[in-house]
C-alpha cells in the first residue's frame, strides 16, 4: 500500500491505535515537557472519536496538577504548553478549575513574562532571543481564553505575538522562519528547522479561528490580513519543499538533512485548516495534493502498538550538522499533533483522496 492509498477508514484506525497507546503513555511514562501537547490531542481525538476514555485521561493526568496550581516560573518549556489543553478540558467538562488554572498561566505570560523592547515574550531570560515555538506555546490559548471571557483585547495580543514572532524570525527570501533570533545581535539560527515551522503554520490558524469565533476580524482586520499572508506565503513555500514520501527534511531547505515526522503532523494540521478555511493567497491545488501525502505519511509512520514514529528528540539550535545529528524515535509532543491532524482530517471531512 501507498501513503496516498489510506482510506478514511484506515485513517480512523490509525487515530484509534494512537489515542488507546498516547492515553496510556500519558500516565505511565516519565514527564516530559510535551505531555502538555499530548494531552490537548487526546481532547481533539476524544470529540471526533465520539469516546470519553481519552478525556478521563487527560483529568487524570491534570487532576494533581490542579491540586497543586500551576508553576509559572523557569523555563516556558515545562509550564506554557499547560494553557491549552487546560482550556479545552475546560470546554469539554466545564470544570471550573481548569479554566482558572489556564488563566493563572495566561495571566503570567500576559503580564509578568520577559519580552524584547517590541513586546515579544522571551522565554530564557536574561537572553534577548525569540523562539518559533514560543507563538504556538502562548498566543492560541491568549487568543482561546480572550474568546471564552469575551476579552477582546486579549484576542488583539494574541495577533500581535504571531506579527512580532514574524517579525522577529522571517526570512525574507523564502517566508519561512528561523528557530531562534537573537535580538541584542541582531542575528538568529543558522538553519530553517521544519518543526519549528510547523508550530508557527499551526499556531496561525488557530489564532485567527479564535479572532473570528470572537467577533473581532473586522476590527483586527489590518493585523488578520498580515497574519494570513504569513501563513499563506509559509504555506505556499512549504509546500514546494516536501519529499515525494510525504514527510519533510529536518532542515526543510536543506534535501540532505534527514525526512522527519513531527513536523509533518504539524504541516497536515496546518493545511487542513488552511483548507477548510479557504485561507486567502493559498495554492489550493498545491495545498491538497501536499496534504493528502503529508496525511498518508504519518499515519504510516504509526506502528502497530499505536507509537507515533520517525520523530526528532528535542532540538535547540545549532548548525547544520548539530540539526542533522538529532536522534529520531518518538516524543509526547509528536503525538499530540498527529493526533490533531488525523483528527482534523475526519472531523471536517477535508482528507482529499479517494474514500473507503
Amino acid at each position: 500500500m501507498t501513503r496516498a492509498d489510506f482510506t478514511l477508514d484506515e485513517v480512523r484506525d490509525a487515530l484509534e491505535r494512537l489515542t488507546a497507546n498516547a492515553g496510556r503513555e500519558l500516565l505511565a511514562k516519565r514527564p516530559h515537557w510535551g505531555d502538555a501537547i499530548l494531552c490537548d490531542g487526546l481532547l481533539y481525538a476524544a470529540r471526533v472519536l465520539k469516546s470519553d476514555v481519552p478525556v478521563e485521561a487527560a483529568e487524570r493526568w491534570f487532576a494533581p496538577k490542579l491540586a497543586a496550581g500551576p508553576r509559572t516560573s523557569g523555563w516556558f518549556w515545562f509550564w506554557a504548553a499547560e494553557a491549552l489543553p487546560a482550556l479545552d478540558l475546560y470546554l469539554k467538562t466545564s470544570d471550573p478549575r481548569c479554566l482558572e488554572y489556564a488563566r493563572a498561566i495566561v495571566d503570567f505570560v500576559e503580564h509578568s513574562a520577559a519580552r524584547t523592547p517590541d513586546g515579544a515574550f522571551v522565554p530564557h531570560p536574561p537572553a534577548l532571543e525569540v523562539w518559533i515555538d514560543v507563538c504556538y506555546f502562548t498566543a492560541p490559548a491568549i487568543a482561546l481564553l480572550g474568546r471564552i471571557s469575551g476579552d477582546a483585547a486579549m484576542l488583539e495580543a494574541a495577533a500581535d505575538q504571531m506579527i512580532l514572532h514574524r517579525d522577529h524570525l522571517i526570512d525574507p527570501a523564502s517566508g519561512l522562519f528561523w528557530h531562534v533570533a537573537y535580538v541584542d545581535q541582531k542575528s538568529h539560527s543558522q538553519c530553517l528547522w521544519a518543526r519549528g515551522n510547523s508550530w508557527f503554520s499551526i499556531a496561525a490558524p488557530q489564532v485567527l479561528a479564535e479572532i473570528e469565533a470572537g467577533g473581532v476580524t473586522q476590527r483586527l482586520a489590518a493585523k488578520v490580513e498580515k497574519i494570513r499572508d504569513a501563513l499563506a506565503r509559509q504555506l505556499n513555500k512549504i509546500v514546494s519543499l516536501q519529499d515525494d514520501s510525504g514527510l519533510w527534511h529536518t532542515v526543510v531547505d536543506r534535501e540532505d538533512s534527514y525526512l522527519e515526522a513531527s513536523a509533518a503532523a504539524g504541516f497536515a494540521l496546518a493545511l487542513g485548516r488552511a483548507l477548510r478555511t479557504r485561507l486567502p493567497g493559498l495554492d489550493e491545488a498545491r495545498a491538497r495534493a501536499a496534504y493528502s501525502r503529508a496525511l498518508g505519511a504519518i499515519c504510516a509512520k504509526i506502528d502497530a502498538r499505536g507509537a507515533f514514529t520517525g520523530v526528532s528528540q528535542q532540538t535547540p539550535p545549532g548548525d547544520f550538522a548539530f540539526y542533522n545529528s538529532i536522534e529520531i524515535g518518538t516524543a509526547p509532543f509528536a503525538t499530540g499533533v498527529c493526533m490533531m491532524a488525523l483528527s482534523e482530517a475526519l472531523e471536517t471531512g477535508t482528507w482529499p483522496t479517494r474514500k473507503s
